[in-house]
């Protein structure tokens, strides 16, 4: 899951054109002072991370409960991937070979769990059955119904699947629904009311990022799109849609591989689309430090070919970052020239070692395309020989690893001062991995977990303020990681501490 390799690896602590800029600086709404200064703390915006939309995430996002999935193929011995050349341009199949069937996963809804009807409609010619916890009960040529039961069981799994299909009228358009989704709804009402409270979504995996893949405005994931999980990752119309669904500003990534058409097709698309209320947070990349990803080994290929650090591949890879920011953010900047205080272009960097944002802000002259530098403040403790009989050593040492990575702020902050720039966090939370499952979960569910959040949270609203983006919405514990707020989609309240501090924060923000 590309999220959990970003934030697992963001909070290890050790590090191994022409257009003229207008925009009025970011200290004129947020209050900058001059490094070393006493900082005017001003209140703190809470965002939220949201996890791939992949169907194991357990999470309805769309109304369509097959818009989380892909095509698989099968012989009756596993599934394997749909090969492309089956797909037409949407990512509906064209056809099939004899013998050869193509299932389609179901995205399961949220708990309680128990008996719904879902119905699927579909065009063009073509036949469905079903499996796992879903049942058929009836067709037509034009739907068919189906009984879903889930039991919320860990690996429990539903799909429709496509045994026959018309090659001159291909079944597509396929769109399965609960009995109770209005017609035309494109967002689960369950997920639009997690996300109630939070003002920023930061759309990382939706987008698919740490993938670093080659992107092309022409053949960017539609809203018509079979798939919002494919290699595209999700539609730059539902991503804004949802900001405007729920009223939040959204933070965008602009991937390393993108070129000028991409970005300012991009960006001229959020800029018409995205409610003129609403902020934008543009970055570009994510964690183009970290060398556990791709886009990192490229910016630092790139940078010593460019003769750039004088040798030192960090510094290379650093200066490298700093230079494709000034050429995505002088695009955003362009496309924005009406409308600057709307756009908050963002520079990230690595929290436990501040000396890399002053070899990217350093750079030339890329502190004057950056309103905001951003880390991720995580809470981190080694969880090596720890045992889930004995948890009070583990919470008890949480309160420094609060302090810990607060003081590491405070120094990237002033980083931030001495740059004009705001200080805000890209991600941040717990940072607990550990492969022992049962160890994860039992501190995950452990009530004092709760009171961890209220430390940082509250801290962070009395030293930092500012936007907090918290990492992230709901996911299950795996061996990576355990940093959804939630498990799966409807999970009791008294399984989840950390969204119940964050609830509770966000009340009395109010």
């Amino acid at each position: 899951m590309t999220g959990v390799c970003a934030a697992a690896a963001a909070a290890i602590g050790v590090v191994s054109s022409g257009i003229v800029n207008r925009f009025p600086r970011a200290e004129q709404a947020f209050p900058v002072l001059a490094a070393g200064a006493p900082h005017a703390v001003p209140r703190t915006t809470l965002g939220i991370n949201l996890f791939g939309l992949q169907t194991f995430n357990r999470q309805q996002v769309f109304a369509n409960m097959i818009a989380q999935s892909e095509w698989f193929s099968s012989r009756g011995e596993g599934w394997s991937p749909m090969p492309a050349a089956r797909l037409d341009a949407l990512g509906w199949v064209r056809s099939l070979e004899p013998g050869q069937t193509a299932p389609r996963p179901l995205v399961l809804p949220a708990a309680p769990f128990g008996p719904a009807t879902v119905r699927c409609t579909f065009a063009g010619k073509g036949a469905l059955q079903a499996g796992g916890a879903a049942r058929l009960i009836d067709a037509s040529a034009e739907n068919v119904e189906l009984e879903l039961r889930p039991s919320g069981a860990e690996d429990e799994g539903a799909w429709v699947e496509l045994i026959r299909t018309d090659p001159a009228d291909p079944l597509r358009d396929l769109d399965c629904r609960k009995s109770t989704s209005l017609p035309g709804e494109r967002f689960d009402p369950e997920f639009l009311s997690f996300l109630s409270g939070f003002e920023v979504i930061r759309f990382l995996d939706w987008q698919r990022t740490n993938d670093n893949a080659k992107v092309a405005w022409a053949n960017r994931t539609l809203p018509t799109s079979a798939s919002q999980v494919g290699i595209g990752g999700a539609s730059i119309e539902d991503m804004v849609d949802l900001a405007n669904a729920t009223g939040a500003d959204p933070w965008f990534l602009m991937p390393y591989e993108a070129d000028a058409d991409y970005i300012r097709g991009f960006a001229r698309l959020v800029r018409k689309r995205l409610d003129p209320r609403r902020k934008v947070y543009v970055e570009l990349g994510n964690e183009v430090w970290n060398q556990i990803f791709d886009a990192s080994a490229q910016a630092e290929r790139e940078g010593l070919a460019l003769g750039l650090g004088h040798g030192d591949p960090t510094r290379a890879r650093m200066e490298r970052y700093a230079g494709k920011i000034t050429a995505a953010m002088r695009i955003w900047t362009e496309v924005y020239a009406d409308r600057p205080g709307s756009l908050i272009r963002v520079c990230a960097s690595q929290h436990a070692n501040p000396e890399l944002a002053r070899m990217i802000l350093d750079h030339e002259d890329t502190r004057r395309w950056v309103d905001a530098l951003a880390t991720a403040p995580y809470l981190w403790l080694d969880l090596e020989g720890r045992s889930r009989s004995n948890l009070d050593p583990i919470f008890e040492a949480m309160p420094d690893s609060v302090e810990r990575t607060f003081a590491m702020a405070a120094a990237n902050r002033e980083i931030a001062a001495a740059h004009g720039l705001r200080y805000i966090a890209y991600e941040g939370g717990q940072h607990l991995v550990t492969r022992d499952i049962d160890l994860a979960r039992a501190v995950q569910r452990d009530a004092r977990m709760a009171r961890v959040y209220d430390r940082y949270l509250e801290g962070w609203r009395r030293r930092f303020g500012d936007t907090l983006t918290l990492y992230a919405s709901t996911a299950p514990i795996g061996e990576y990681g355990a940093w959804g707020l939630r498990e799966y989609a409807g999970q009791p309240a008294d399984e989840t501490p950390k969204l119940t501090a964050v609830r509770r924060f966000q009340r009395e923000a109010r």
